[in-house]
This record gives structure tokens, sequence and C-alpha cells, in this order.
């Protein structure tokens, strides 16, 4: 699995000196020790020397490799991007997409000031099971929460391999149907306009985490409020509609602001 953290990032004058690159990395090394407080990490492994195996706990994950660029100026930049291991075996509905993303957003906003516009996720949907339901509707209910007076637009695009599943004139509005039922009335979701969907399409980057990908499903999406956290719900809720319609092959979900997708192309 891998979440990647979009946006601009503007270092505290205070941090500003010293070898950029070194400093990036000492950030990321921090970020697994806030992982790690926060109980979220399995930083020993999966087995004990005795086979036995550890941390059979789906919230937990094994980091396998990290980085982000911290080139500095007005640009977009995937600013920090982690993978990491999940056991097949684990066989739960959900996914550490809001661990990884709240470790990430730690991480950068201790050090600078961050302009988020976009999380990129790579969803192994094959090994998750169960019924995430009730996780969501939390989810859901932590968000409506949030004032309705001023909304504003989210963009989701689903990339995966072509299936026969996909082939189907409208299976795309069969995932949206499925989407809507999960956001209730804290979030509604349509499909794009043309020119919404063509942006989506320059805009995505999925294909450096999943090979021989292409967009296979665009929602416009009418939010309450837009932050990481948000960003990390709707990826829930697109990963879950998907295995709810018969996806079980692994896609990449890029959630992104619409403001700073027209304003950053």
């Amino acid at each position: 699995m891998t979440v990647g953290a979009h946006g601009i990032l503007n270092r505290h004058p205070w941090l500003e000196s010293g070898d950029a690159e070194e400093f990036r990395e000492q950030v990321m090394d921090l970020a697994l020790v806030r992982a790690e407080a926060y109980g979220w990490h399995a930083p020993y492994g999966w087995r004990t020397p005795q086979g036995k195996k550890l941390f059979h706990v789906p919230e937990r994950w094994l980091e396998c490799d990290k980085g982000g660029d911290w080139a500095g100026g007005d640009e977009v930049r995937e600013l920090a991007w982690m993978r990491a291991d999940i056991p097949e075996d684990v066989r739960h509905p959900r996914l550490p997409v809001l661990p990884m993303t709240r470790m990430l957003f730690d991480a950068l906003g201790r050090v600078g000031d961050v302009a988020f516009t976009a999380l990129c996720t790579y969803l192994p949907l094959q090994i998750t099971a169960g019924d995430a339901s009730e996780d969501l509707d939390d989810m859901r209910e932590w968000f409506s929460l949030a004032s309705p007076s001023a909304p504003v637009d989210v963009h989701v695009t689903v990339s995966a391999a072509p299936t026969a599943a996909w082939d189907a004139p409208k299976e795309a509005a069969r995932v949206l149907t499925a989407v809507r039922e999960r956001l209730g009335t804290a979030a509604e979701a349509r499909m794009p306009s043309r020119s919404d969907a063509a942006r989506l399409v320059r805009r995505g980057t999925s294909g450096e985490l999943l090979q021989g990908t292409r967009p296979m499903a665009q929602f416009a999406i009418r939010a309450r409020e837009w932050s990481p956290e948000v960003a990390a719900w709707l990826t829930e809720t697109a990963g879950d509609a998907l295995r709810a319609t018969g996806h079980a092959s692994p896609a990449v979900v890029t959630v992104s602001s619409a403001s700073s997708s027209a304003s950053h192309q």
C-alpha cells in the first residue's frame, strides 16, 4: 500500500538552514516515531525469530520505503509518500489509509505550513475482507458535523487495470451509487462534467503507483470541508464502494481539491 501527500510546503524560517535532503530524511524518520507513538506502526517485522507472528492487527503496517520532494517553490509536489507492507492474511475490511495519512501530515505540519492539494493512494483491495459499514458510518457522522454553509468541490479519480467488469457501459455509475450510499448526507457525489473529467486525467499520478492503469471512474464530490482527513475518508469510501461492486483488484484513488487542481495544472 502507498499513500502520497501532494501540495506546497513552506518550511518554518528557523528550519531553513542546512542540507534540505538530509533534513527531509530526518523528518520522514520522525514520522515513523510518531506512528509508533500512536501505536499504529509495526517496526520490527511480522515474525519473531521463533516464527511467531507479531502485530496481527489491521491498523498496523511495516514501512518499506518512503520519500518526498522538498524542492520548494510554488509548484505542487508530492511532498511525502510512504509505501508499506501489509500481510495478506490480515483479511480486514479497512486498510490503514487514515493512520498513514495522519502520520505524513503530522510530520509535514511540524516543519512548515502545508497547502494540501491531493492524496494519491494505492489500495491493494484484494487483501481486504469483511464488513466496514460501522466504521464508515462513524466516519460519516464525524464529517457531517462540519458546517454546510461553505461547501468545497473535490475530485475523486479511480484508476485500475482494464478488466471485463469495467467494460460495462454503466459500471462507473454503479460504483457512484455505492459511493453515494456510503456518503449519506455528509457529502454529495455526481459524475463530473466533460471538462472536469479531462482535467482529472491530466492531474492524475496513478501511473507511477500501478502500471498499466487508466482512469475507470471519476466523481465530483461536494464536501463540507477540505483536509487530509476528508481526503482519507473519501479514499476509504471509494475503496469500499469498489469492493461492494465486485472490484477486488488493486486500484489507485486520487482525491484532489477542485480549486487547487485548477490553479496548478
